[in-house]
């Protein structure tokens, strides 16, 4: 196998260019966050890399020190969109919401971009639309084709731009949510975008909200994947650049811990709407450009580590057996931050068949289906993925589980199963 890329550090600001970049939170060195290890393969070093936070004090946008090559993140990929129940619902009226918005028909093209499993793609295609996703990740795109679900594996350029109109004709809708976070050249992205919408067509960006990330302690959001930490404002700068222009917001405070929905056209086209001022009056009121506001994040986090470790201490000295629930990019990234491993909270559970039989990276927390809990002893399950909290509760009842959770974030609580 070719050696891959070394990482890059970042010392211009990926928006605006600038240099004032100011670090508030360094985690250390840490595994990929999706890395899972194969406990059958043989034994190799894991790949880390530093995993420490930025702000950029001219346009507000938070990122990471250093870019992981993408090879090393994306071509073989474990995330799907489709996992939850919470996912499917969220991405079903993002299509019917974009399909309207755009006054798309029958047959009218809509193209997701960092399409995944093709859950949206097949959203699109119930309104009669004509889909076409593109993924990086090759294992999911062949899977996706394989499910009906058309996708283009490779990375979103000018080049796949240029094809799509070539041989698809000018999207009426082009959606991008949660990649814009994971892309370094948020420049030639968007640029992409303006070059293949068509005429009144409307392009949807959808990221988790820097605003809710500080505001509510979600450290553990921050993994190699995600880049940028993006809000309203930073992103209207990208865009404007590129001859579009921010005309609607969404907030959706219960998908991903918070996640801003900024909906865009080509300049002039449509007219500012009332939920995009306030989320641009809520970020400024928020603070977005104050490193004070980001430094006091880092403490509240640092409090939180030593607040979640004394209480996993204090379990297991009573004998409690804890599992965990979610092995996510975000648990892994609290995993590693809080020193926690396979010696303190053996299991994870997961609703990802791909996972089953993994092991988390750096902790090596065995990955198992929900159906292990029935009948398993366990006391306190750490809900790692406790953004999708309500939908796990369900789970676990189903299988019978009556023990308590233990909830992280934004700050460690026990909580009983009822």
């Amino acid at each position: 196998m070719p050696e891959l890329p070394a990482s890059r550090t970042v010392d211009r600001c990926r928006i605006c260019g600038s240099r004032e970049l100011r670090r508030y939170l360094d985690m250390g060195r840490a595994p990929l966050a999706n890395s899972y290890v194969d406990p059958a393969a043989p034994a190799a070093a894991e790949f880390a890399e530093e995993l420490c936070l930025q702000l950029c004090l001219d346009c507000g946008l938070s990122q990471l020190t250093k870019v992981v090559a993408p090879e090393r993140l994306f071509r073989h990929y474990l995330y799907v969109s489709g996992t939850t129940d919470t996912m499917r619902a969220h991405f079903a009226a993002l299509a019917r919401d974009a399909a309207r918005a755009a006054g798309a028909g029958r047959g009218d093209l809509a193209l997701d971009l960092a399409s995944n499993d093709g859950t949206l793609v097949a959203a699109f295609s119930t309104h009669g639309l004509e889909a076409l996703g593109v993924d990086p990740a090759e294992n999911l795109a062949a899977e996706a084709n394989a499910r009906g679900r058309a996708t283009w594996a490779g990375y979103w350029s000018s080049e796949l731009a240029a094809r799509v109109v070539r041989e698809k004709g000018r999207p009426k809708i082009v959606t991008a949510a949660n990649v814009a976070a994971h892309v370094d050249d948020l420049a030639g992205f968007a640029g992409a975008v303006a070059e293949c919408l068509a005429p009144g067509g409307v392009a949807v960006f959808e990221f988790p909200w820097v605003v809710d990330f500080i505001e509510r302690t979600e450290f553990d959001t921050a993994y190699h994947e995600h880049l940028s930490y993006l809000g309203l404002a930073p992103l209207a700068r990208l865009l404007a650049a590129r001859g579009l222009e921010a005309w609607d917001a969404d907030v959706f405070p219960d998908i991903h811990g918070g996640t801003l929905r900024v909906w865009a056209a080509r300049a002039g086209e449509r007219a500012a709407t009332a939920r995009l001022r306030e989320a641009a009056r809520r970020e400024e009121t928020f603070g977005l450009r104050e490193l004070g506001v980001y430094q006091a994040f880092a403490r509240r986090a640092l409090e939180n580590r030593a607040r979640l470790r004394a209480l996993v201490s204090r379990l297991r000295a009573e004998g409690a057996a804890l599992w965990a629930y979610g092995a996510s990019a975000k648990g892994n990234t609290l995993l590693h931050f809080f020193g926690l491993g396979a010696a303190d909270v053996p299991r994870a559970v997961d609703d990802n068949p791909k996972k089953w039989g993994l092991r988390t990276p750096g902790g090596r927390l065995e990955i198992v289906g929900p159906d292990a809990l029935r009948g398993a002893k366990v006391d306190v399950l750490l809900l790692l993925a406790w953004n999708f909290e309500k939908e796990i509760r369900r789970r676990c009842a189903d299988a019978g589980y009556r023990g308590r959770f233990l909830i992280p974030v934004p700050e460690p609580r026990l909580a009983s199963a009822d």
